[in-house]
This record gives C-alpha cells, sequence and structure tokens, in this order.
C-alpha cells in the first residue's frame, strides 16, 4: 500500500525510514524494458524493486511537507548531495531518497508526468554490476567519467551534461549530483576545496533559457547502524534583465554561514553581488557555486543532528 506523507497524524507514520546499503537484486529478466519510460509503470517498477531490499534506519525530516511540496508540482529540480566518508552509504541514501519521491508521484496520480530522476553514477561502479550497470542505466543512473584530469573523459563528459541541461530546460528530469565528484575522496578538505563548478555551470545555462531552476540540497550522514537524509530549504536562482538572484534558501539554519546569512538579512531573496555590483554573466559560476556549498554544508550538520537525536523508528516505503 502507497500511504501519503502528508498524513502525520498517523502514530504509524514516523521520520523513521528504510533502505539497504547494497545493490539492487540481480534481474533475471530482461522484462522491465518493455516498459514505457514515460509510463507511470516505469515509475511503479522502480519503486517496487528498489522497496524489496529496504531494510536499513534512515530519519528523514519527513514532518516538515518539503517532501510533499516537491511532489504538488511537475518542476523540474536539482538536488545536491554531500558525501560522507562512506560513499556506498551515500549512493544509497540517493536511490532511497528517489524512490519515496517516487512513491510520493505515484500516490499523487503523477507517474505519467512526473519528472524523471537522472542520477549522475561513476561509471566504473556501474560496471561492476553483473549486466553491467544495464538496469540502473534503465531506472534513471547516468554514467559519467569520474577520474581527474583526463582530456578524453572531460570530453565525454560534456556531452553527458549537456544533454542533462537540456533535459532540465525542458523540465523533464531531476537531476542527482554530488558536487564533490572524485574530490570527495579527499576527506581531509573542507567542502568549500571540494566543490566543482559543473552543477552553478548548469544552473547558468538553465537559466538561459528558463525562468527560474530550483535547487534542493540533501544532507546525508551515516553511523554504523543508521543513516539520516535531510531535506533541505529549496533555494530558487533566477535572471532578470541579467541579473541574478538567490532566494534565502537555509538562512534560517542555526548551522548556516552566519555571514551569509546576515547578508540576506530579512529578504526573501536577494540579487547576487561583488562589492555592491551585479556580478558579471562571465563570472556568475562561482558566486552560484558559494551559495550552494554553503547550503549544502549547513544540510550535512542538520543530518547529522537529525542522526544524532533519532529515536531510532522504522517506516518502511
Amino acid at each position: 500500500m502507497i500511504l501519503p506523507v502528508s498524513i502525520t497524524e498517523n502514530k504509524n507514520y514516523t521520520r523513521g525510514l528504510n533502505f539497504k546499503s547494497s545493490a539492487l537484486l540481480p534481474n533475471q529478466t530482461p522484462a522491465y524494458k518493455k516498459l514505457g519510460v514515460d509510463s507511470a509503470d516505469y515509475i511503479k517498477y522502480i519503486y517496487q524493486r528498489v522497496k524489496k531490499v529496504c531494510k536499513e534506519v534512515v530519519e528523514i525530516n519527513i514532518e516538515t511537507g518539503k517532501l510533499m511540496n516537491i511532489v504538488k508540482s511537475d518542476e523540474p529540480r536539482i538536488f545536491i548531495m554531500n558525501h560522507t566518508s562512506n560513499q556506498v552509504k551515500d549512493i544509497n541514501a540517493a536511490k532511497f531518497f528517489n524512490t519515496l519521491l517516487y512513491r510520493e508521484y505515484l500516490y499523487q496520480s503523477k507517474g505519467a508526468t512526473c519528472p524523471r530522476s537522472r542520477i549522475l553514477a561513476n561509471n566504473g561502479v556501474l560496471e561492476r554490476t553483473k549486466d553491467r550497470g544495464e538496469e540502473l542505466k534503465w531506472m534513471g543512473a547516468v554514467p559519467i567519467n569520474a577520474g581527474i584530469g583526463e582530456r578524453g573523459k572531460k570530453n565525454e563528459n560534456a556531452v553527458v551534461i549537456k544533454n542533462l541541461t537540456q533535459g532540465l530546460i525542458d523540465g523533464k528530469i531531476n537531476l542527482f549530483i554530488f558536487p564533490e565528484g572524485a574530490l570527495a575522496s579527499l576527506v581531509f578538505l573542507p567542502l568549500k576545496y571540494k566543490f566543482q563548478p559543473g552543477v552553478s555551470a548548469i544552473i547558468k545555462r538553465v537559466l538561459e533559457e528558463r525562468e527560474y531552476i530550483k535547487v534542493i540540497p540533501l544532507g546525508f550522514a551515516h553511523n554504523k547502524k543508521e543513516s539520516a537524509i535531510h531535506i533541505g530549504d529549496e533555494i530558487v536562482f533566477s535572471k532578470t534583465e541579467g541579473r541574478y538572484y538567490a532566494t534565502r534558501g537555509n538562512a534560517d539554519s542555526k548551522y548556516f554561514d552566519k555571514n551569509l546569512s546576515e547578508f540576506y538579512g530579512n529578504n526573501d531573496k536577494i540579487a547576487i553581488t561583488e562589492n555592491g555590483k551585479d556580478v558579471d554573466i562571465n563570472k556568475i559560476v562561482p558566486f552560484i557555486s558559494g551559495i550552494l556549498m554553503r547550503n549544502m554544508e549547513c544540510c550535512s550538520k542538520e543530518a547529522k543532528y537529525d542522526l544524532k537525536n533519532s529515536k531510532g523508528e522504522i517506516f518502511k516505503l
């Protein structure tokens, strides 16, 4: 039975949710390939496929209503996610959240119309699966070469990013991305040194053709037994007459960067400026990255807090 996240008054509905930190069970037949990606059956297949292996506890801030706000519209969104020291659990947390999102789209009868999720995944990891990642790619995993410094890989990745960007412009996909990329392995470095500009360049390109784009940070945290996903407040980037704007996002969190929070003040959104002047279009990418990085950093800390204070209650997909 698919239950709505809006029924928070139901005592059996708690913040505790589950997922399994292992690959999907091998599929014995290629029957899934007969399903149309644009059909509701496609979403149902992914939901049913992943929920069968959901076993580990996840703490997630469902009661805030943020998930329902996403599901209520068919707008495309970008989800940025932080890496922890356990990247396997990070990937499975992303897979879990996507499945939960699909479940709620189904409940709202939006299986045929909702944006299809695209999750950037290390090509090497996909190649190590029994079917070389074919089913996972059909389900939305997008192979990308995560190595550093090879020109050929950069060219291949550029084509992938171009196609994903067009999908956002057309309103057909939700994009999930770890902005740290391969630099996530450098766990000793602060986030600001690992946050790569790719997602910010995508936002810049999308705003050339769309009025605005919404970005939602997902904070991940894990311990030996449990994991937490913190759904952050969305940041809306927009562009009007050459001026770029960003809403306050998670500025009200106790973990948000104080200097940036003061910059927002009580404003719902601000123009992105440098020394009081509008940032030039050719220089906007690092400024977008700075805003995103602070929001993702904040949600990562929120996830750690949620996990530390979790009651360990369980609710299955």
